[in-house]
């Protein structure tokens, strides 16, 4: 999945956003992110809101406050109450993430095993001194790095489906385990690629994620070809949301719209 699109326009994300809402019915607000090498920059985001001095969050919790409150929110290292935040957003050297066992007796049984966790995860590969969170909609983040989009499982089928509608290629997505905003977040900004992944226990009781939901990041340049694909599944009789069809009912009047009835029959003689 190395082509985005060659129509995207970054000015128009905010449009592109209000689409995609539209086409999945989307409940939480679509929110991009940008890391920024200097602090000064973050903070010169038009309606930034910044946590007073002192006060503490986890990044789960501050881009809950864009993808629940509609906020605009910057933050830094001074912010973060664990180096799970600040390994993974790049505010640290790796080394400090990666050669920690102070998971070890919580969330792994040994010293080894938490360090087999440390050392998998997707870690920003750049240091930087802030991150902000906004609204894809309101256009304050000038070329984000990565786009969020947390949805129902339908939704990020269909987000998934549309990017493969053409220039088809097959997602690799990965779960960390705690700490998956690496494997969503990072491992987006990292690869510059689509992915989705399972939230972890911290973005559910800290970050505010429902049970129901899934997350689906990317690089915005990818969200017109999201929203083409989508569209032509629409058009090709695919649309969201799919209708429960039946387990008792004869499956042939369901599926001639998307099947091919007489494939099984020809290749079997």
């Amino acid at each position: 999945m190395d082509i985005a699109t060659n129509s995207y326009d970054s000015a128009r994300l905010p449009d592109y956003t209000r689409e995609l809402i539209e086409l999945l019915r989307l409940r939480t607000t679509p929110t991009a992110l940008k890391f920024f090498k200097k602090k000064e920059d973050m903070e010169a985001v038009p309606k930034i809101r910044i946590p007073a001095p002192g006060a503490m969050f986890t990044a789960c919790q501050i881009v809950a406050q864009t993808t629940r409150l509609n906020y605009t929110v910057g933050f830094t290292n001074e912010h973060m109450p664990t180096l799970q935040c600040s390994g993974i957003l790049g505010f640290i050297s790796g080394h400090h993430f990666k050669d920690s066992s102070h998971l070890a007796g919580k969330w792994f049984k040994t010293e080894a095993d938490a360090l087999c966790h440390q050392r998998s995860a997707y870690l920003a590969e750049e240091h930087y001194e802030a991150v902000a969170s906004s609204p894809m909609v309101s256009g304050r983040l000038t070329d984000p790095d990565v786009c969020l989009v947390y949805a129902t499982p339908q939704q990020i089928v269909f987000m998934c489906c549309g990017l493969q509608y053409e220039e088809y290629s097959g997602f690799n997505c990965s779960f960390v385990g705690e700490s998956s905003c690496s494997d969503s977040w990072i491992r987006a900004l990292v690869t510059k690629k689509p992915c989705f992944t399972i939230p972890c226990y911290g973005e559910r009781r800290f970050g505010g994620v429902l049970e129901d939901e899934m997350l689906m990041a990317f690089p915005p340049q990818y969200i017109c070809r999201m929203i083409d694909g989508i569209k032509n599944l629409s058009r090709n009789g695919m649309r969201y949301p799919a209708s429960p069809y039946g387990i008792q009912n004869d499956v042939q009047a369901g599926m001639g719209a998307f099947y091919d009835l007489d494939a099984l029959r020809r290749e079997l003689g």
